[in-house]
């Protein structure tokens, strides 16, 4: 009797879960059917009641990009049909513009970093610039394909961008466009025949590789280029990443490979509705693990430049020099809609280094990108940094025709000359690792805390700037309450405050200006206080 009534039980169970199930599946499809008729009932009152008659194609767009809107990633992205023949115009490939990848920011677009030798580059643009505006249209809420067919166009023609600096500086910059081809493997000085010597210290043999993007050419020729520092008798090699946009995650891991032992994670990707993916190298090193390796990367190193920084300093393969880097680190995919309605791209996972740290930056994280390995931190100021890229631009480093240069390349001449702090430490470890066989101290610890500094740094100069503001719009209401005054100083500058959305249009009222300065400082001066009361990690 017992027995015959088990199987009964079991299946009394079963329809049990089955009905709880299919009771749930409708309780979510009845909600979400709810919440679409929510959408249907406006867009009907609307299209029947509204004073005017409605653009009822814009609005089902306009609701769409709220929802995209709302999960606060830039990278998530809804583009009508007519915008995608022309999403994500990749450098990779030879087109005519100015050559500098951008990304959302703060509802604008940002410089994440100029291409090497581009026109932008050329023209003084820096990483982190903010674009205002381009050819005087504002760039509040403008996409970055919106920003691409603007900024690119024929060879020969100018176009005129207005940017905010890292220290709150302002500067309208005119940039002619030119044709892109990438050059992502540079020296650190050329030949007598302008091709460019691989070997920065000729005297103990340490050769230095700068990678300027990670497209589909750049690993074979790095393995070139590496063969031929091998065959010289290199002894240390330092591999420099500062403004590398990053590119292909293909050539950064057949670049990793360059390096790493056999079986060493390269990067592990994951995300909620994707199966994880861990990446490996998988082949001997070409380059000897006891040839010591310097990584430098920057705050404008971002994508694959992070990941294979995240891999050489995670496995220990290299000591990374700099300070840290971008925090570009999620996946996209693109998938076209139906009815050719246009196409979604949908970030779906996020990068994770050898070490399982996250180099995606996401809103109000503390945490991002790649830290500077111990006691390798070596920061330097935006305007250290313009200093350092000035003197790159313009100076002519060639060798003579017997290979030599007219003075020795040391941590000191790189740092006083070349006004290269970054390089300068670089190269003093892998002289000290290859003297003691222990990489020496050339920078800082604490990368958490410096990171604040230099943010709270850069905050102060912001309102400083704000201030030098608020001191013209007083001089304009000072004027208003003097006819006989000329208005000089303060003249428009209410305007371009409000056009940044620093102050609302009904802050400018002449009665009470306190007002006014509190509202454009208020951001600022929390900010700076929050990151003044954190507590030290």
């Amino acid at each position: 009797m017992k027995r015959n009534l088990i199987p009964q039980l079991c299946v009394v169970a079963v329809l049990a879960a089955v009905l709880v199930f299919l009771t749930e599946t409708r309780a979510r499809e009845s909600s979400v059917w709810g919440q679409l008729g929510l959408l249907v009932e406006i867009r009907h009152q609307l299209v029947n009641e509204y004073v005017e008659e409605p653009d009822t194609k814009g609005m089902i767009e306009a609701a769409v990009q709220g929802m995209v809107n709302s999960l606060g990633d830039p990278y998530t992205v809804y583009m009508p049909m007519d915008e995608v023949p022309n999403f994500e115009k990749e450098v990779t490939g030879r087109f005519s513009g100015i050559g500098a990848m951008i990304e959302p920011f703060d509802n604008r677009l940002r410089i994440v970093t100029p291409l090497e030798d581009s026109p932008a580059w050329e023209a003084g643009v820096m990483a982190g610039d903010v674009v205002l505006e381009i050819n005087g249209e504002t760039t509040l809420d403008m996409t970055p394909d919106q920003a691409v067919k603007l900024l690119t166009g024929e060879e020969g023609t100018d176009v005129t961008i207005h940017v905010r600096h890292e220290t709150g500086e302002e500067q309208t910059i005119t940039i002619t466009r030119q044709i892109i081809e990438v050059q992502t493997i540079r020296g650190f000085m050329r030949d007598a025949e302008q091709n460019y010597d691989y070997m920065l210290d000729d005297a103990n043999r340490i050769g230095y590789i700068r990678l300027t993007q990670f497209t589909d050419t750049t690993a074979e020729d790095l393995r070139e280029v590496l063969q031929g520092l091998l065959d010289q008798g290199v002894r240390g090699i330092i591999l420099d990443v500062r403004f590398d946009p990053g590119g292909l995650l293909d050539s950064a891991q057949e670049i990793g490979d360059m390096f790493l032992p056999a079986g060493d994670t390269i990067v592990s990707i994951r995300g909620r509705a994707t199966i994880e993916q861990v990446h490996q190298s998988e082949n001997d090193p070409l380059v000897p693990v006891d040839i010591p390796l310097v990584v430098i990367a920057n705050g404008a190193s971002a994508s694959a430049a992070e990941i294979l920084t995240g891999a050489l300093a995670d496995n220990g393969r290299a000591l990374f020099v700099g300070s840290r880097t971008f925090g570009k680190g999620s996946v996209q995919t693109v998938k076209m809609l139906d009815d050719g309605q246009g196409a979604l791209k949908i970030t779906n996972a996020y990068w994770y280094t050898p070490k399982d740290r996250m180099i995606h930056r996401r809103e109000k994280a503390e945490e991002w990108g790649v830290d500077p390995s111990e006691n390798a931190y070596v920061p330097m100021k935006p305007v250290e940094v313009e200093e350092m890229l000035k003197v790159r631009r313009e100076a002519d480093l060639v060798k003579d025709g017997n290979g030599g240069t007219q003075t020795a390349i040391t941590p000191e001449w790189l740092d006083e000359t070349m006004k290269d702090p970054q390089l300068s430490a670089a190269l003093r470890a892998v002289l000290g690792k290859i003297e003691t066989g222990d990489w020496p101290a050339v920078g800082e610890s604490n990368v958490e805390e410096l990171v604040k500094a230099e943010r709270r740094n850069n905050l102060e100069r912001r309102l400083e700037l704000l201030n030098e503001g608020l001191a013209a719009v007083e001089e304009e209401l000072a004027a208003l309450d003097n006819p006989d005054a000329t208005v000089e100083a303060g003249e428009g500058v209410e305007e371009g405050l409000v056009e940044e959305g620093v102050i609302e249009e009904e802050a400018l009222s002449p009665v009470d200006p306190m007002a006014v300065e509190e509202k454009i400082s208020e951001e600022v001066v929390e900010e700076a206080q929050e990151l003044e009361a954190a507590p030290a990690e």
